[in-house]
């Protein structure tokens, strides 16, 4: 407990900071997770099947809609895709330009903002997502319905399968364990952020 509570103190003292950050800083945070998620995009394994790959960038996505919210979460989401699209190699295996976006994991992509809007909203809205479970509940949710879901979309216009199982065999299944993992660490990772001091009233967040 004596460890807990100073780490708990000083994450939920950098969260309340980080929301009263003035516009240019908060928009350096935002860029900075941008550049986060293009070098989680760097860890990548393809896969022989699907022209999905499996990548860790929805690790530092689910944190940066937490950790900035709504309306910066998506910002820096957006950002990522636009400066990704304009040329930058920081999509999936050092690649760039628009045709990535209107490719096969397009959808995958732009599910990124929906996602991070969502979980920044929740855990702002609501008592129960600031909960550990209700956290991971909030982005395996974010993960699975906002990302997957535009993702299955676009790859079967891409591909010609519109046979659910098959489908979900290209662009869901084999990403269960690996998006479990990143939604789960994810969680515990922001978790802290989102309590009240030790010893402090709990309120509402803005």
């Amino acid at each position: 407990m004596q460890v807990v509570w100073p780490l708990r103190r000083a994450a939920s003292r950098t969260f309340r900071r980080c929301e009263e950050l003035p516009f240019a800083q908060k928009l350096l945070l935002a860029v900075g997770f941008a550049v986060l998620i293009g070098i989680t995009a760097q860890i990548r394994v393809p896969l022989p099947w699907t022209p999905v790959p499996i990548t860790g960038q929805t690790f530092a996505l689910l944190l940066a809609g937490v950790l900035l919210g709504r309306s910066w979460g998506g910002f820096s989401a957006g950002f990522y895709l636009a400066v990704g699209a304009a040329g930058l190699p920081w999509f999936a295996g050092l690649s760039g330009g628009l045709a990535v976006l209107a490719g096969p994991t397009g959808g995958y992509l732009a599910g990124f903002v929906l996602a991070a809007m969502a979980v920044g909203y929740a855990v702002r809205t609501f008592a129960w997502a600031r909960t550990l479970t209700g956290l991971a509940v909030v982005m395996l949710a974010a993960n699975f319905v906002l990302i997957h879901g535009p993702g299955l979309v676009v790859l079967s216009l891409f591909t010609g399968v519109t046979e659910p199982i098959k489908l979900l065999g290209m662009g869901t299944i084999p990403f269960i364990p690996g998006d479990l993992t990143k939604a789960l660490a994810a969680a515990m990772i922001a978790w802290p952020f989102l309590q009240p001091e030790p010893g402090a009233h709990a309120g509402r967040r803005a």
